[in-house]
């Protein structure tokens, strides 16, 4: 039996001799697909591969954080790769022969792809990052230029990737379904910027602010084409399907009926337009299942969710995620204002393990969440927290790590050398299930308690503008009780 070693050196040979010599006819009668690599900084022992729920894969480490993959009749397409918690796409065709190095400590940006179907991927997450950059400028000032000014500078950004997508053309032999993706994942980008120009300048000034924008500024969505299957697990084409029924919403809705501020009519009215427009199942079930998601989340009571749920299983045909969001309104039910909170085992620093309900010593306690892999929102949620503590003595602010077991050492670590208060830092023995149950679905999550364990609320914004206001008010609200 070969050493990993062994095969690792073979995989590469092979690759040296794919891209030394080979054309497009040699590839394409290759029986095989090889994907290989190395993983700096390793969290997990493995990667999974996947393609949703038609291809799975669990790929070992070897003992230098290297693997090899081999996939026989490959159905060429989008697929993913995770590494917990981190994952990326990666495009395979028949033939391909590709190799990653990635460092955890920045995942996307120390991506690289080399091999036979390597240009291709460089491409997309060179694509993936700059696009990523360009809507952090955008979302400083960009929404607030006159359309005229966004539309030119917008352009002006598309006309660049047009050049780096000609070059990468003129430059390799790509596929069809190559071209058709790599171009896709900034026109699509493109779009969106411009559905979020809308957005956010409606959310700002109302209606009256976009109701008279130039039928051209929306002039993409006649070539829009909502069922395409060979795009329908790229990020930019989901993002896009996303804001684009949002602003339906807005833009329809609003000027015909009077009810948008009631979640009940808006969500069903999303709903039922995704079930009008999309007829491809995959694409469809996603966006049923993120709206309806978003909705529960921001449900008021148990008769807006239980309402929103009925609506959605009734349009719905995907029972994996019927399934999923049925324990999510069970989960949503039990966070309400003067519930008790569900109780939870947690990890403290020195290894001990405490119940949760254990930890409301005061008159009000606001528990926050992160997590190692996402260091810019860990570092400013504790400056934040230490902020407030120092406001507001009489409220503790607790932080619990949502990370897997694997990364307890991380944490110990982390916490440490960040000279953080560890009697206030906790982690999650059972991450997963805890997660579940007090709904943590982003990351800025608060959940406010009182000193019997009686939710205060279930679902506030540690960055949220009228957060520190929300302290003040419920405090004053104990001090009077008492």
């Amino acid at each position: 039996m070969q050493s990993p070693i062994i095969k690792y050196s073979i995989l590469i040979s092979f690759l040296l001799y794919i891209l030394c010599g080979c054309n497009a006819v040699e590839k394409k009668n290759r029986d095989y697909t090889y994907f290989g690599g190395e993983i700096v900084n390793p969290n997990t022992n493995y990667i999974v591969l996947s393609k949703g729920y038609d291809y799975r894969d669990t790929i070992l480490l070897d003992k230098n954080n290297r693997f090899l993959h081999r996939i026989e009749n490959l159905e060429d397409g989008l697929y993913s790769f995770k590494h917990n918690p981190e994952n990326q796409v990666i495009l395979l065709e028949k033939g391909d022969s590709i190799l990653i190095r990635l460092n955890t400590l920045e995942f996307d940006e120390s991506l690289v792809f080399t091999g036979d179907g390597s240009r291709k991927n460089n491409f997309l997450i060179d694509m993936f990052l700059q696009n990523e950059i360009e809507r952090t400028r955008l979302g400083r000032v960009g929404f607030r230029l006159p359309s005229t000014f966004f539309r030119k500078i917008q352009d002006s950004l598309l006309n660049l990737k047009l050049a780096s997508f000609e070059k990468l053309i003129l430059k390799n032999d790509l596929s069809n379904l190559a071209k058709k993706l790599t171009q896709a994942s900034f026109t699509y980008d493109y779009y969106t910027r411009h559905e979020l120009y809308y957005n956010r300048r409606y959310e700002l000034e109302g209606f009256d602010s976009v109701k008279n924008l130039s039928p051209t500024f929306f002039s993409y969505q006649n070539h829009i084409n909502f069922n395409d299957d060979e795009l329908k697990r790229l990020y930019s084409y989901n993002r896009f399907l996303n804001y684009y029924f949002t602003n339906a919403l807005f833009s329809n809705y609003t000027k015909q009926l009077p009810k948008y501020n009631d979640p009940i009519e808006n969500t069903a009215y999303r709903l039922n337009l995704i079930d009008s427009i999309i007829k491809h199942p995959y694409i469809k079930n996603n966006l049923l299942k993120r709206v309806t998601t978003n909705s529960l989340l921001e449900s008021k009571n148990n008769l807006q969710s239980n309402t929103i749920l009925k609506h959605y299983l009734s349009i719905s045909s995907n029972k994996r995620s019927q399934k999923e969001l049925r324990k999510l309104a069970r989960s949503i039910s039990k966070l309400r204002p003067n519930k008790t909170i569900p109780n939870q085992d947690l990890i403290t620093s020195d290894g001990n393990i405490v119940k949760l309900s254990s930890l409301f010593k005061k008159e009000l306690t606001a528990l926050y969440f992160w997590s190692i892999e996402s260091k810019d929102h860990y570092v400013r949620a504790h400056q934040k927290a230490t902020y407030l503590n120092s406001v507001y003595p009489n409220i503790d602010f607790i932080a619990i790590n949502t990370d897997d077991g694997s990364q307890t050492k991380n944490w110990l670590k982390t916490i440490k050398r960040h000279h953080y208060n560890l009697d206030n830092e906790y982690e999650f023995k059972y991450p997963k299930c805890s997660s579940e149950e007090l709904v943590i679905h982003y990351r800025n999550k608060v959940i406010l308690v009182d000193k019997n364990g009686k939710i205060i609320n279930p679902n506030t914004d540690l960055f949220a503008t009228d957060f520190e206001k929300q302290l003040l008010q419920y405090t004053q609200l104990a001090s009077l009780e008492n």
